[in-house]
C-alpha cells in the first residue's frame, strides 16, 4: 500500500542563530546601524510593492481561484479509503502484455489436451467462492466503511457465499428479540448482522446459504432466523440447510463435538428435517432447502429419501487431505507432495463422484458446499503455500468437470498471522484483534485468476502423461475458448518447459466458431512449491507473435508449460480478429514470464 508522507516544519527546523540576547544593548544606535536599517527599510517597501502591485498568475490558487500555483510542489498523492483497496500481495493490476516462451523448439513428447463438450456440461460461471463459519455472520467487517470486504469479495466475480461450519450448531446463538446467550455461545447473530451480509452479497452479487442450527433441537429459532434472512437476501438467498455435518453429532462419531445424544441416526435427522420444516414453513412458506452437507453418502441418502419438501440440491463436504499426523506416509496425509500429485485429482473423481451420484439419482443438482485441501486445525507444511494455490486452481475444474454446480472454499476472518492458515482471506491484525482489513492469500490469487475465464460451459477434457501438467477448458457463451493450465511440477527442482498441445474441442455444433485466435493470459507463478509467495499479474492482451496464432479444428496449438504455474489463455472467434476486433498486441512486450 501506498502510505502518504507527512508534511510539515519542526520548531528546530527553525535557524535560532538570528536571535540574540539584547538585554545589554547600548541605548542609543550606531550610525552604522541607522543606516542598515534605513536601507533595510527601503528594500522592504520595494517588495511589498512588487508584491500588491505585479500582475497574478492565472493558475495561482487564490481565495477564490481554482488551478495549481506556478512552480507549486505536486501535492502527494492519498491512498483511496480502506474499503475501496483490494489488498493481495503478489497481484499486479497493471502488468505488460502476456506472452509465452518459445515451443517451437521442444523436444519432449507433448502433453496433448482434447475436449468435448458434453450434454451435461457444468455452466461456468459465479459456480465458486467462500464459505464461513455461521459465527462469522456477527464480524464487524461486513458492509464496514472500515473494511474492504466487499472489495475483496467483489474481486471474485458473483461469488457463492455459504454460512454453516461447526459453529452453527455449537457456538452461535441467534435472537431477534435480544435475549441473553447461553453460555456455550462464542457470537450472537441478530437481524442486524443478516442485513449487514446482505448488503455485502447485493454489492458483489453473491448467491447464499445458510445453515441453521440442528444441534439444540429448537425448529422455532431456526424459523425465525429463516424468516429474517429471506427478508435481508431476498433472491440473493439461494436455499436454507437445516444442521450442519449431522453424520458428526453422536458421541460415538465425534466425542468432543457431540451435540446430540446416543440415539441420534439417520431415522432421527430425517424425523428432525421433517419437524424443522414444519416450523420454517409456518413462518416462510415456500423455503428452498439443500442438504445434508455431510461427507457420508449413507447421510447423503437418508437426506433425498427424507420427506422433506422443495429439496434444491444434494451437498457434501470434503477435504482430501485429512490425515494429520505428517508421519503417517499417506496418500491423505497433509504433505506438499499429496497435495499436487495427479493420484488426489483421481480421489476427487472417485469421492465427489459418489456424491454426485447420489444427486443424479434423486434428479437434483450436486453442491460441494464446504471445502479445502485440509480439515486438519492448526497448519502443516501445505499451509500458505503456492502449492495450495495449484491446486485450488486444478480442484475447482475438476470438481465442476465431475458436476459440482456450486463449490465454496471455508475460510475465516481471522488473523492472517497465527490464525486461519488454510482461508483464502484473513484479515491484518493480531490473532486477537484481527481488524476489519481483509487480506487475500495465494489460494485467494488462484480463485482470482479463474474469476477471469469468460462465463461458458465446462469442456470434458481428455489429457495424455502422467498428470503433472493437466489442462481444463471452458466454451464461453461468447464463442470464445479458454484454456486453463495446471503445471503441478516444483519450480524449485526443474525448470524444463513442456509442450502441451492445445486442441479445439468436439462437439460444439455447427454455429461454432471454425478458427480461435489467443486474445488475452494471464499467469500464477512462483518458484517453489513451498514458497508462501505468489504471483499473479491481471489479465492482459497477448504479446503480437502469439496473437497471430490460429487454432483449429485440424491444426492444434502447442503452447510452452512452465513448472509450477497455472496459465489461462483465451481464444476469441478469428473472425472478430478479422474484422480489427481482436486484442492489441504489442511486438515489444515484456519479458516472458
Amino acid at each position: 500500500m501506498l502510505v502518504a508522507a507527512n508534511c510539515y516544519t519542526r520548531p528546530e527546523d527553525f535557524d535560532d542563530s538570528m536571535t540574540h540576547d539584547r538585554t545589554n544593548a547600548p541605548a542609543r544606535p550606531s550610525n552604522r546601524l541607522v543606516w542598515i536599517a534605513s536601507a533595510a527599510a527601503v528594500i522592504i517597501v520595494v517588495l511589498i510593492a512588487a508584491i500588491v502591485f505585479s500582475p497574478r498568475d492565472s493558475t495561482q490558487t487564490g481565495p477564490t481561484g481554482s488551478g495549481t500555483a506556478s512552480g507549486a510542489a505536486t501535492p502527494t498523492p492519498t491512498e483511496p479509503p480502506i474499503a475501496e483497496q483490494l489488498i493481495v500481495p503478489g497481484y499486479d493490476p497493471t502488468p505488460g502484455n502476456f506472452a509465452l516462451p518459445d515451443a517451437s523448439n521442444l523436444t519432449a513428447t507433448p502433453v496433448t489436451a482434447n475436449f468435448e463438450l458434453t450434454d451435461d456440461a457444468t455452466e461456468w460461471g459465479g459456480i465458486y467462492g467462500l464459505s464461513f463459519e455461521a459465527t462469522e455472520l456477527a464480524n464487524p467487517a461486513w458492509n464496514s466503511d472500515n473494511s474492504n470486504l466487499t472489495t475483496t469479495l467483489a474481486a471474485l466475480e458473483s461469488p457463492v457465499l455459504r454460512f454453516g461450519g461447526n459453529k452453527v450448531d455449537r457456538r452461535m446463538w441467534w435472537t431477534s428479540t435480544d435475549e441473553p446467550a447461553p453460555e456455550w455461545a462464542e457470537a450472537t447473530v441478530t437481524p442486524a448482522d443478516l442485513e449487514r451480509v446482505a448488503a455485502v452479497a447485493e454489492a458483489v452479487d453473491a448467491e447464499v446459504t445458510l445453515v441453521v442450527d440442528l444441534g439444540h433441537n429448537d425448529p422455532e429459532r431456526a424459523a425465525d432466523m429463516v424468516k429474517y434472512a429471506t427478508a435481508a437476501f431476498g433472491e440473493h438467498l439461494l436455499a436454507i440447510t437445516i444442521g450442519n455435518e449431522p453424520n458428526g453429532y453422536s458421541p460415538e462419531a465425534q466425542p468432543d463435538l457431540a451435540v446430540r445424544g446416543d440415539d441420534w441416526d439417520t431415522d432421527a435427522y430425517q424425523d428432525a428435517l421433517v419437524e424443522y420444516s414444519d416450523a420454517i414453513d409456518a413462518e416462510t412458506p415456500g423455503t428452498d432447502y439443500a442438504g445434508p452437507g455431510a461427507y457420508d453418502t449413507t447421510w447423503l441418502r437418508a437426506y433425498t429419501e427424507s420427506d422433506l419438501p422443495n429439496k434444491t440440491a444434494v451437498t457434501m463436504h470434503w477435504y482430501p487431505l485429512w490425515r494429520c499426523d505428517a508421519t503417517s506416509n499417506q496418500s491423505s496425509t497433509t504433505t506438499i507432495e499429496n497435495l499436487t500429485s495427479p493420484a488426489l485429482r483421481e480421489s476427487a473423481h472417485k469421492i465427489l463422484g459418489l456424491g454426485k451420484g447420489v444427486a443424479d439419482d434423486a434428479g437434483l443438482p450436486f453442491w460441494l458446499e464446504e471445502t479445502g485441501p485440509t480439515s486438519c486445525s492448526g497448519g502443516n507444511e501445505t499451509s500458505r503455500t503456492h502449492a495450495q494455490a495449484l491446486w485450488t486452481s486444478d480442484y475447482v475444474f475438476t470438481a465442476a468437470e465431475i458436476g459440482a454446480e456450486r463449490i465454496a472454499f471455508h475460510s475465516m476472518l481471522g488473523a492472517c498471522d497465527g490464525g486461519a492458515p488454510m482461508s483464502p482471506v484473513c484479515a491484518s491484525g493480531s490473532v486477537d484483534e484481527p481488524g476489519e482489513v481483509i487480506e487475500g492469500r495465494s489460494n485467494f490469487l488462484a480463485l482470482m485468476l479463474l474469476s477471469w475465464v469468460p462465463d461458458g460451459q465446462v469442456l470434458t477434457p481428455t489429457v495424455s502423461g502422467d498428470g503433472s501438467v493437466m489442462v481444463h477448458a471452458v466454451y464461453g457463451n461468447d464463442g470464445s475458448l479458454t484454456y486453463v493450465i495446471v503445471d503441478m511440477r516444483d519450480p524449485g527442482a526443474t525448470d524444463a518447459l513442456a509442450p502441451v498441445s492445445l486442441h479445439a474441442p468436439d462437439g460444439l455444433g455447427a454455429d461454432a466458431p471454425a478458427a480461435w485466435t489467443p486474445n488475452s493470459g494471464s499467469q500464477l507463478a512462483s518458484d517453489a512449491l513451498d514458497s508462501t509467495e505468489s504471483t499473479l499479474p491481471a489479465m492482459a492482451p497477448v504479446q503480437a507473435e502469439l496473437a497471430a496464432e490460429t487454432l483449429t479444428a485440424d491444426a492444434p496449438l502447442t503452447v510452452a508449460s512452465t513448472p509450477g504455474t497455472t496459465t489461462v489463455l483465451t481464444f476469441d472467434d478469428a473472425r472478430a480478429h478479422d474484422n480489427g476486433d481482436g486484442p492489441t498486441a504489442s511486438a515489444s512486450a515484456s519479458a516472458t514470464p
